[in-house]
């Protein structure tokens, strides 16, 4: 059975108040394409379909329209299940509508599925958390584990036992396939060392960390959650990260999704890049003239563009609007030099503490919000220091 893999499409997302609707939809555009050529049988859409729990009507339609624009009315299977984005109720509410289109959308963990016809689809056995799927006589089993936290699993665990815990359903899952046929696992979850952690436990962002060990032998593993493409060769598993740049970190890497071609004998996995349609960039420039002549000159650029601007003395009014005639720029950075040395200091964007910390916490993992009991500690360590200097 020939499989796509495609992840975090954070619908409704925007950059700097800017939106990305345009270039989701261009995504989901091409994503069609690669469907029609390359004779897609099932599409497996790993988690953070939506960028917020609450997302606008615009984002919602937009992935009503892709999932039955990606189906081919119903040809290919879609499964779907939430990540820590999504809100499970919001993305089930079409459940009964999609599955005429052949898609199948997870609410919950160890949920089972009804048996029966999606589109194209057979879904002959279900058990809980995977379905057994017949397609033109080819024959897979699928395990999916959306976004595992203890609200999420309806269960308490010591953080030094997550691993061990998600390890334990995983392998659980896999070995309900009594059947000869390939296993698949999809799942919405940090590997540990995919973004540098090293092979160890950690929380980040309320988002715990499984080692790459602690993943179950199987066909194709099918990862949510980390916006780089990463491949856990030993493991079958895959990242196939997100399919546009949602931040400047993420100017790095190319994006791309996985097709796979599963059988029992081996598993054959192409990597297809993906169109970036409108790039981030960043720019230095020294002084207000330098800022004013990048600003026009990138006028018709088709780029996201944050300014850096080395000054000596701060911009005027004047001097920012006519840098930011540039619909392009999203903010202005200016770099003071103090005593020959260059110091970095706020945007022009008005912020408070907690707001500021946020977004510099978002710059350090690649996107990922720090949970209340961080911003908290924060907080609490800044006011500390106030009362010290009072004091």
């Amino acid at each position: 059975m020939r499989v796509l893999h495609t992840s975090d499409w954070h619908l409704g997302k925007k950059l700097e108040g800017q939106s990305r609707i345009l270039e989701q939809k261009l995504f989901i555009n091409a994503l069609e394409n690669m469907v029609r050529n390359n004779e897609i049988d099932l599409i497996l859409l790993a988690g953070d379909i939506y960028d917020t729990y609450n997302p606008s009507a615009e984002a919602e339609k937009l992935f009503f329209d892709s999932i039955k624009q990606l189906s081919l009315n119903g040809k290919v299977g879609i499964v779907v299940i939430p990540g820590n984005h999504d809100n499970p109720q919001r993305l089930t509410a079409v459940s009964h509508l999609a599955k005429d289109y052949g898609v199948i959308i997870y609410e919950r963990a160890f949920q089972e599925i009804e048996v029966g016809k999606y589109g194209n689809l057979n879904v002959y056995k279900s058990v809980p958390g995977g379905i057994f799927i017949e397609k033109d006589n080819k024959k897979i089993y699928l395990y999916n584990l959306p976004f595992p936290s203890e609200a999420t699993l309806n269960e308490t665990f010591d953080d030094t036992k997550f691993n061990i815990r998600i390890r334990e359903i995983l392998q659980e899952g896999v070995e309900k396939n009594n059947e000869d046929i390939p296993s698949l696992v999809m799942t919405h979850i940090y590997v540990a060392g995919s973004m540098g952690e090293g092979e160890v436990a950690l929380e980040l962002g309320g988002s715990r960390a499984i080692g790459v060990n602690d993943l179950p032998t199987a066909n194709y593993i099918a990862l949510g959650h980390v916006h780089k493409p990463i491949v856990f060769k030993s493991k079958n598993a895959y990242y196939c990260g997100s399919p546009i740049e949602y931040r400047v970190t993420e100017n790095k890497f190319d994006k791309k999704i996985f097709i796979a071609d599963i059988s029992n004998e081996e598993t054959q996995v192409k990597e297809i890049p993906l169109e970036n349609y409108k790039p981030i960039k960043e720019y230095i420039v020294t002084g207000a003239e330098e800022a004013i002549d990048k600003s026009l000159e990138l006028m018709e650029s088709n780029e996201w563009i944050y300014l850096n601007v080395k000054l000596e003395e701060p911009l005027t009014n004047s001097t920012i609007r006519k840098i930011k005639s540039n619909k392009n720029i999203l903010e202005i950075i200016p770099i003071i030099q103090i005593e020959e040395k260059e110091k970095e200091v706020s945007n022009y964007n008005e912020q408070t503490l907690e707001e500021a910390f946020v977004e510099f916490f978002k710059e350090e993992t690649m996107g990922l919000a720090p949970n209340d009991n961080i911003t908290k500690l924060f907080l609490e360590i800044l006011e500390e220091g106030e009362n010290n200097e009072t004091n």
